[in-house]
């Protein structure tokens, strides 16, 4: 056997540079190097007698393949791949390994030498790789490109999102899914994909129907071990609910600006016609008080007429009473006095003239005294009202100036909205 013969190179040196075990045709260990042992964490004492099902679990050792498997290995054939172990400590291990059978001059198997590698490492990190793109596929729509963009494949996702099957997609080209207005806005999309540019944001593309759909995507360039970009995979999730609603919120900002902005201009014009009314209203009040200072003076000069028009009648009086003296004065001198009694009694004609034309005048003064003092009081009502309106109309001013700071305020917030929204 190849492994009791000490003075072969080759067990030498696979011995000191490999992790490798020897057994029977039917699986019974003989002996193994010190890189095999410490991969399954054995020593050769604990392993040496023992059948090779020591590193399988029990479901692997009782299959009818596991079976067949050293049976074949007795008849001479070969296997090699990758192996799922046990080592000594209960843990899954990965072997790279080749079983080679080994046959004396009469071409009887006489021992299986297996030469392994340990791979657990690799394995893992595989699967980790491997668990990380089952989720992604299950999760995402993702297609795959050649580096100059002709579809090589699309899994169920990404054909639910544009509505074409697999086959309807493959060897077609990625512009088939675009709008005209995509590769006009980026000619070179691919040029920079293939020279291994990474790619991602919100695309527009169109599904079966010619309808827009959004997809948020990544494209990324993979690399051969030249460096040289050998195909491009989409990873990509539908956000076309979310962009309709982003759009229609947008359409309600831009309302709302619109709305805003108009009753900006509302609130300055109505503010701009309240100033005007207040003005107009301090000047009216103005008026008023001027006016009612002119009424009162005529009721002063109402009473200084009532005064003097008071003396002319006292005048009257007294001469009428002088008319009446003169005229019994003249009736005593007779004949002599007839003429200076005819003067008389037109003095008292002249007296109780005056008299009743002073009464006239007094009657008239006394009715305009009233008129006056009425037009007094309802001055002073208007400008009391006038007061109160100045005062309502400043209140209006102080709505009206919180409602446009309010509204400018709004405008200001909408604009920052989509500002945010654009960018």
């Amino acid at each position: 056997m190849i492994l009791d013969n000490t003075n072969n190179a080759h067990r030498r040196a696979l011995m000191q540079h490999t992790a490798c075990i020897e057994f029977t045709p039917d699986g019974i260990i003989l002996a193994a190097s010190q890189h095999f042992l410490d991969a399954v964490g054995y020593s050769l004492d604990a392993i040496k007698g023992q059948h090779h099902r020591l590193f399988c679990t029990e479901n692997k050792a009782s299959s009818s393949a596991y079976r067949s498997f050293w049976r074949s290995l007795s008849e001479g054939e070969s296997h090699q791949g990758t192996f799922k172990r046990i080592d000594a400590r209960g843990q899954d291990i990965w072997l790279e390994a080749t079983y080679v059978p080994v046959c004396n001059r009469r071409g009887r198997v006489v021992s299986v030498f297996k030469v392994a590698n340990d791979v657990t490492a690799k394995h893992q990190e595989a699967a980790r790789k491997d668990a990380v793109l089952q989720a992604l596929d299950s999760s995402m729509a993702v297609i795959e490109f050649t580096p100059t963009g002709e579809i090589i494949n699309a899994n169920t996702n990404f054909e639910k999102a544009v509505g074409y099957t697999n086959e309807q997609l493959a060897g077609s080209h990625h512009r088939q899914l675009c709008p005209p207005s995509f590769y006009q806005q980026h000619p070179h999309f691919w040029e920079e994909l293939g020279r291994g540019e990474f790619k991602q944001g919100k695309f527009e593309r169109l599904n079966s129907q010619g309808h827009s759909l959004w997809l948020e995507a990544t494209y990324n360039p993979i690399t051969d071990a030249n460096g040289e970009v050998f195909k491009v995979v989409k990873f990509a999730t539908d956000i076309t609910s979310a962009m309709q609603e982003a759009h229609a919120a947008n359409q309600a900002v831009l309302t709302a600006q619109s709305t805003s902005s108009e009753t900006e201009q509302i609130a300055q014009s109505g503010l701009s016609h309240l100033q005007r009314v207040l003005e107009d209203a301090q000047q009216s009040a103005q008026a008023l008080v001027e006016a009612q200072r002119l009424v009162e003076s005529l009721n002063e000069q109402a009473k200084n007429i009532n005064m003097i028009t008071e003396a002319i009648a006292n005048i009257a009086n007294q001469t009428n009473l002088l008319s009446l003296n003169a005229a019994v004065e003249a009736a005593r001198a007779g004949e002599q006095g007839r003429g200076f009694a005819v003067v008389a009694n037109e003095v008292r004609q002249l007296a109780k003239g005056s008299s009743e034309a002073v009464d006239s005048i007094t009657l008239v003064l006394r009715e305009n005294s009233d008129l006056v003092t009425r037009t007094t009081q309802t001055m002073k009502q208007v400008i009391d009202r006038s007061e109160s309106s100045q005062a309502s109309i400043s209140e209006i001013e102080t709505i009206v100036n919180e409602i446009l700071t309010g509204s400018r305020n709004v405008s200001s917030s909408i604009d920052q909205l989509t500002l945010k929204e654009a960018s």
